[in-house]
């Protein structure tokens, strides 16, 4: 059953181009991350946030969606930005194209953004989560899994084993939870490579997204008095990278950025020379 499972679940990733695992369908995707943003627009209403009361500055985030979604690997998905004003400094994206934005995170004080190209910047990282579909893909190797542990407490309630089938599913849970949070480390680092090409196609600098990480380090070391990965703020997860990897991570895809950016806009901006060997445009 579980060999079927994984034959059924493996297809070609247009992002990257080789195989992945994935149980769920394109319009599976678009379902759940529907649900689950309307269950988030709920639960903010209830806390009695308010949703979309600054009109420029969702017309900003809905242009720049469509700027960005046209360029992306799945241009036609209904992708959707709601923004929440408060004092939260993130930004994130549901399966199937649901993205919320909080206003925290272009706070004067306390944000991470600055400018139109870094606000572009986090949403090309998002749009690049929906596009490499990591939620589901992550849901679908937790699946089997669920499936085994379902099956072996069935057979231990078959044997009257009551206490163990619970001490299985819920050893199951606790293991679940700390292994398998929203996004992996991978995850976050595809997603910024991925949205860095995204954001040049699209015609916003690149040099935005470095930029933010650089900033994030600098939050971070004020708050803590040295090194390290800006908490509340994007690391919301344990297992993100360090501010400082992926600030690294992404210099070194720059290049290969603003020549798209260049080819794009026609020229590179002003003040940007690039490195060696590479044409100028």
């Amino acid at each position: 059953m579980f060999a079927l499972l994984w034959l059924s679940g493996c297809a070609t990733d247009p992002v990257t181009g080789k195989s992945a695992y994935n149980l769920y369908t394109l319009d599976d995707d678009i379902k759940m991350g529907t649900q689950a943003m309307a269950q988030n627009v709920a639960q903010m209403q209830k806390a009695r946030c308010p949703i979309n009361t600054d009109s420029a500055r969702v017309a900003q985030l809905n242009e720049m969606t469509r700027r960005i979604s046209a360029v992306t690997h799945y241009p036609t998905i209904p992708y959707t930005v709601t923004l929440f004003q408060t004092n939260i400094v993130n930004a994130a994206a549901f399966p199937g194209g649901p993205m919320m934005v909080f206003s925290g995170l272009y706070d004067p004080r306390k944000g991470l953004v600055r400018d139109e190209d870094e606000l572009a910047a986090v949403m090309a990282h998002e749009l690049a989560h929906v596009n490499c579909r990591h939620t589901t893909r992550r849901l679908s190797v937790v699946t089997p899994v669920v499936l085994l542990v379902g099956v072996g407490a069935a057979v231990l309630e078959a044997k009257e084993q009551q206490q163990w089938a619970e001490i299985l599913a819920g050893g199951f849970a606790v293991v679940g939870a700390l292994a398998l949070p929203a996004y992996s480390r991978s995850d976050e680092y595809q997603a910024d490579a991925v949205g860095l090409m995204y954001m040049a196609k699209a015609g916003y600098d690149p040099r935005a997204a470095p930029r933010i990480w650089q900033r994030a380090m600098e939050q971070s070391g004020k708050r803590s008095g040295g090194s390290g990965s800006l908490t509340g703020g994007f690391n919301l997860f344990s297992s993100h990278p360090a501010d400082q990897a992926r600030y690294e991570a992404l210099q070194k895809l720059l290049p290969a950025a603003m020549e798209e950016y260049a080819r794009v806009r026609g020229g590179y901006p002003p003040g940007y020379t690039p490195p060696p060997g590479v044409p100028m445009r």
